[in-house]
């Protein structure tokens, strides 16, 4: 018998261990996503943003919730999968859950979903002023190919970063 492989990650939580796994969000979800993104960003994205993403076909909406209740929301990730590559549009941990890898579960799963749809490449715009993104990123092999001027709407650069899925040892 084959064994299936973990899906959760334990992690303290008001003194006990809690399991966390993904699913799809759906509009119920939307208040606690929109807490996190409001905590997170300088511009976060808008309720009307998650939910367009949600009717989109190629678009894909996850969460990493608690397996216990199903209600506590640690983080998120939207992403884009068309042709052979992913587009990587907003991912983050609640500000509370951070530094426990929880990121790297929610790219790692992204990047898992990109090669079982054969995408070639991930790909990602990053502001440049953000240090502990870029580094993450970084991290998980992405590299800065060029950078895009005044990508974000208060006139920000962006860094596009990207990692290669058909090449070894990029991962």
């Amino acid at each position: 018998m084959r064994k299936k492989p973990a899906r959760w990650y334990a992690i303290p939580m008001e003194d006990t261990l809690t399991a966390f796994s993904f699913r799809l969000a759906t509009p119920d979800d939307l208040s606690a996503v929109l807490e996190i993104e409001n905590k997170s960003y300088p511009l976060p994205w808008s309720e009307e943003s998650f939910r367009q993403e949600m009717e989109k076909p190629f678009a894909r909406f996850l969460v990493l919730t608690d397996d216990e209740t199903d209600s506590v929301i640690a983080g998120y990730i939207v992403f884009w999968v068309m042709f052979d590559e992913c587009h990587i549009l907003n991912v983050t941990v609640h500000p509370g859950w951070r530094g426990l890898k929880l990121g790297t579960r929610l790219a790692r799963q992204t990047i898992n979903e990109a090669v079982k749809r054969r995408a070639k490449r991930v790909y990602l715009e990053v502001r440049k002023s953000n240090a502990t993104a870029v580094a993450f990123y970084q991290s998980l092999g992405f590299h800065i190919d060029h950078i895009k001027k005044s990508f974000y709407s208060d006139g920000e650069d962006a860094y596009f970063m990207q990692i290669f899925l058909d090449k070894p040892n990029t991962l």
